[in-house]
């Protein structure tokens, strides 16, 4: 995660594994979350009333010491 919030809780990540979500096909349910800083592609969705959310990236690459931690805090409460 780049660490820079932006559009009200997006998140922008610097690396791409060369798959994306087609965010003009996601369901009305779903938002895009992060997107990629190099080429804009999205790297993360999450539901918009459900306890769902998936990344692209690896929020474990340390790419700071607590740029990505919310993701983890976010998952330990959900279970």
């Amino acid at each position: 995660c780049h660490g820079t919030a932006t559009f009200s809780g997006f998140r922008i990540i610097w690396l791409n594994h060369g798959y994306a979500v087609n965010e003009e096909i996601l369901p009305p349910d779903w938002q895009p979350w992060f997107f990629n800083a190099n080429d804009g592609t999205n790297e993360g969705i999450r539901h918009r009333a459900k306890p769902f959310m998936g990344v692209q990236f690896h929020p474990e690459a340390s790419p700071g010491p607590v740029d990505t931690a919310f993701l983890f805090g976010a998952f330990v409460k959900l279970i």
